[in-house]
């Protein structure tokens, strides 16, 4: 039964984004810790450590992922946030990693083709949950529904006060979810959305530098691709 669970946890966390191979690393150099890969309690604590060890002033945090469990992005979220750590994006931040990591930081440095690609959150995933359940065998059904919403009781509250500490509007993991974006919604290939510069900052993510500007979107690939939401017309 917990497989199951945690199954579908990643299924909504980590589907149709860039697999990337091996164990998620953490490293420092000089004054950044860089992390590349999926978010993980393993990954989380060795950057913990490393900042609470004090041998050397650690100011920013580069980092490509694809995202990961949702918890696993609000405790990595909450670090950043906590130790007010500048954040840099060279490649891809997605799902758990845009909702929460790059939403933590108070100062961002992207590359001018980073992509921040927004896959939903606690609050949008009420279609998910009952499509997994519904494919399960009928004898499971209901444990494994009750499962679900204990956990997403305790997801749904966490976030709500994460996103109330860090000064940003919880919607940042939902507006692509709104109907007026169901055709994209219904392409395979489109597997989430991304803001603007001037959108993320409506939303309260503010502070963004681009390397070599000016920052414009582009696909992952043609099977990776994130459309635009707008933000009060931007």
């Amino acid at each position: 039964m917990f497989k199951l669970l945690w199954s579908f946890i990643l299924i909504v966390s980590l589907s149709f984004v860039p697999a990337q191979g091996g164990e998620t690393t953490v490293d420092l150099n000089e004054n950044t810790l860089i992390y590349h890969g999926k978010l993980s309690p393993s990954a989380n604590q060795k950057l913990l450590s490393i900042l609470k060890n004090g041998k050397s002033k650690v100011e920013w945090l580069s980092i490509t992922s694809e995202g990961g469990e949702i918890n696993h992005g609000m405790d990595l979220g909450d670090i950043v946030h906590d130790y007010d750590l500048k954040l840099e994006v060279n490649e891809y931040c997605l799902s758990s990693c845009a909702n929460y990591v790059f939403s933590a930081a108070n100062h961002h440095r992207i590359s001018n083709h980073a992509v921040i690609g927004f896959h939903g959150g606690t609050t949008g995933m009420k279609k998910e949950i009952t499509s997994f359940i519904d494919a399960l065998p009928e004898e499971e059904r209901e444990l494994t529904k009750q499962n679900l919403e204990k956990y997403m009781k305790s997801a749904v509250i966490r976030e709500r006060n994460f996103f109330e500490k860090i000064g940003v509007d919880q919607r940042i993991t939902t507006l692509g979810q709104s109907s007026e974006y169901k055709e994209f919604a219904e392409k395979e290939d489109f597997i989430g959305w991304y803001y603007s510069l001037e959108g993320l900052a409506t939303l309260g993510v503010s502070n963004i530098d681009v390397v070599n500007p000016p920052w414009s979107y582009q696909h992952l690939s043609e099977k990776t691709k994130f459309f635009k939401v707008r933000v009060g017309g931007i």
